[in-house]
C-alpha cells in the first residue's frame, strides 16, 4: 500500500546558488549602488496568479525588483521572484515512485531585466526580457517501502520575457518564466521522471520611488 509522504524541506542543500553565481550577484548589487547616485532608483513589488497550472494547488507568485532608470524609455532592474505550483511533472512508464501533485512546489527565481517603453505618456505600454538562474524546489514522492521521500530537481538558468502597461505607479503585467525540464532524481541519482516549471504569470505591479 503507498503512503503519501509530504514534502519537509524546499530546497536542497547541494542545489544552493554555486559561490560564482554569489558573486555574480553581488557584483549587480554593487552596479544598482554606483548607479543609484546618477540614475532614479526605484522598487516595484508585484503579486500575481499562475496561469495554466498543472497543480491541484493555487498557483500564485510574488517578485520584488529594484529597477533604475537609464533613459526616458529604459529601465534596468533585478527581480527576485518566487512562484507557487508551478510545476507539471510527467512520471517514467517503469517506476515504482508515486509523485504527489498535492503537496506545495516553489520556484525562487534571481533574474536580471531590461524593460523598453514605447511611449513617455502616463499610460505607457513595455516589453521586457531577462536571462537568470531559478531554483527549483525538492518534489514530494512515495514509494512501496517508504524509503524515499522526496525527489530532487537540478537548479537551471531560464529566461523571463514579459509584457504589458505601467498607469502612474501601478503596472498590469503578463509574464512568461521559460525553465528548461529537468529530471526528478532521488539519491542514488536516479531519475524517476520529470518536472515542466516553466509558467505564466498575471500580476498587478506597485512601483515605490520614482518610475
Amino acid at each position: 500500500m503507498f503512503m503519501k509522504i509530504t514534502q519537509r524541506n524546499l530546497f536542497p542543500n547541494e542545489h544552493i546558488i554555486p559561490k560564482k553565481k554569489f558573486i555574480l550577484l553581488f557584483l549587480l548589487f554593487g552596479l544598482f549602488n554606483v548607479n543609484a547616485q546618477e540614475h532614479d532608483l526605484s522598487l516595484r513589488v508585484t503579486p500575481g496568479l499562475l496561469l495554466l497550472s498543472d497543480s491541484d494547488n493555487l498557483g500564485l507568485m510574488l517578485n520584488a525588483e529594484p529597477y533604475f532608470k537609464i533613459s526616458e524609455r529604459s529601465r534596468l532592474g533585478l527581480r527576485f521572484g518566487v512562484a507557487l505550483n508551478s510545476h507539471k511533472f510527467e512520471k517514467n512508464k517503469n517506476s515504482q515512485f508515486i509523485i504527489d501533485r498535492n503537496s506545495d512546489g516553489a520556484v525562487v527565481s534571481f533574474v536580471p531585466t531590461f524593460d523598453h517603453y514605447f511611449t513617455k505618456d502616463k499610460v505607457k505600454p513595455y516589453v521586457g526580457l531577462g536571462i537568470g538562474y531559478y531554483l527549483i524546489s525538492y518534489v514530494a514522492i512515495a514509494n512501496p517501502s517508504n524509503s524515499v521521500s522526496e525527489g530532487s530537481v537540478n537548479n537551471q538558468i531560464g529566461m523571463l520575457v514579459r509584457g504589458g502597461f505601467d498607469l502612474g505607479k501601478t503596472r498590469f503585467g503578463i509574464e512568461y518564466n521559460f525553465i528548461p525540464k529537468a529530471d526528478i532524481q532521488i539519491p542514488n541519482d536516479q531519475p524517476i521522471g520529470t518536472a515542466k516549471s516553466s509558467y505564466f504569470g498575471l500580476s498587478i505591479g506597485f512601483s515605490f520611488g520614482v518610475r
